[in-house]
């Protein structure tokens, strides 16, 4: 999840990039996004800079991404830093018609394009710039010095095709995935405020701006979600030529998975595997209500860390987490304090996030973690299920 939620980054930047060529004369709102569409071509090198916030079910997730796009021949350079549940992650890659790098925890990883789905530099950008037309007679324009300004706010479900990709990649997931197809046309838009800022003499979109209200329903639940996102690009056609480092080339591994547990990553395994790997008796939530049910089991060989993940739907779950002592374990944040419980005799340290929960407690010699939540989680529920865990 982790690999395909940093790689998903790199295409943050399409979701709302477009551009075009100019004329003088005076133009309607239609008109200037048709030609700023038809002008993405015209895109010889720029810089770019997106920061976009993401809150579901009290959980804010952030992105922030910066780097320079050069064409003949197509390259990139992006930095990116991505923060969920107190935690933060730092990524660099470097990209090309051939090749394709990232750098995670110090080291340099070479990458698959087509696992990156970039299949052209500027395809999606074209695209998504296109998807503004319909709604041109939506959008209110004015002008701000050598700017239009482009204004549009509305409701309902036709405007979800211009959040969908910031959804789908706020979450972790390729737009191609089909997983992700049922949950995309669930999308309701409560409102949308979006402001395009598009250069008066080259037509180029400088800026894009976007707060939305949405709701995600799914069979009988509904997970609201707010999504706010701030695009700029700079240096149009002003930018070196990016060259990939002799360094990244020569440093990097070649196989990215092939080396995930020496970056830490989980292995996905049975319950009866990984026993056979500890030496202890693994914890589990024995007291689980009727639909509930273990959908996942992890092992963290480098830190012998072990994760049970639980879940009812999409909104209501939670994950244990097993680790040899308290000195293993990295607190979520540790800014907040935490309310004491005492769970099977022992103290442990309780932190409510207004419907989000993350509860610690040394258990038989190992040191435990629950965390998770949702709309019909109670605290008293959550503790629950701490008390029962064996």
């Amino acid at each position: 999840m982790m690999k395909k939620y940093a790689v998903l980054v790199l295409l943050l930047f399409t979701v709302i990039l477009s551009a075009c060529g100019g004329g003088a004369e005076k133009l309607d709102a239609k008109e200037v996004l048709t030609q700023s569409a038809e002008a993405v071509d015209t895109l010889d090198s720029y810089s770019i800079n997106m920061v976009m916030n993401m809150d579901m079910m009290d959980m804010e997730n952030t992105m922030d991404i910066s780097g320079d796009i050069t064409h003949s021949p197509d390259t990139m350079y992006l930095m990116m830093s991505m923060g969920m549940l107190g935690m933060s992650m730092d990524f660099e890659t470097y990209v090309n018609q051939d090749e394709a790098y990232m750098s995670m925890f110090g080291e340099w990883f070479i990458m698959d394009k087509e696992e990156l789905g970039i299949e052209s530099f500027d395809q999606l950008n074209k695209e998504e710039a296109e998807k503004l037309i319909p709604f041109s007679d939506q959008f209110e324009m004015t002008e701000d010095g050598n700017m239009y300004v482009l204004s549009l706010s509305g409701e309902g479900e036709e405007y979800s095709e211009l959040v969908e990709e910031l959804v789908q990649s706020s979450m972790g997931e390729l737009p191609t995935d089909p997983a992700m197809e049922p949950m995309i046309q669930s999308i309701n838009v409560n409102s949308l405020d979006l402001e395009v800022r598009i250069d008066k003499d080259t037509f180029i979109q400088m800026s894009q701006q976007i707060s939305a209200d949405l709701e995600i329903v799914e069979e009988e639940t509904t997970t609201p979600m707010q999504l706010e996102a701030q695009f700029d690009i700079s240096n149009v056609n002003s930018v070196e030529p990016i060259v990939i480092p002799d360094e990244v080339k020569d440093t990097a591994v070649e196989d990215f998975m092939g080396d995930a547990d020496s970056l830490g990553f989980p292995e996905e395994m049975t319950i009866e595997e990984i026993q056979e790997m500890v030496d202890y008796t693994i914890p589990q939530v024995r007291n689980l209500p009727e639909d509930y049910s273990l959908i996942e089991s992890l092992y963290d060989e480098t830190m012998d860390m072990v994760m049970l993940s639980y879940e009812k739907d999409y909104e209501n779950g939670f994950m244990l987490s097993t680790y040899r002592s308290e000195d293993e374990y990295e607190p979520f944040d540790e800014t907040m304090e935490g309310e004491p419980v005492t769970i099977q005799g022992t103290e442990g340290l309780l932190y409510d996030m207004e419907g989000f929960y993350v509860l610690t407690w040394e258990h038989n010699g190992l040191f435990l973690e629950l965390m998770g939540g949702g709309p019909e989680i109670t605290r008293d529920q959550f503790v629950e299920f701490a008390q029962s865990v064996e």
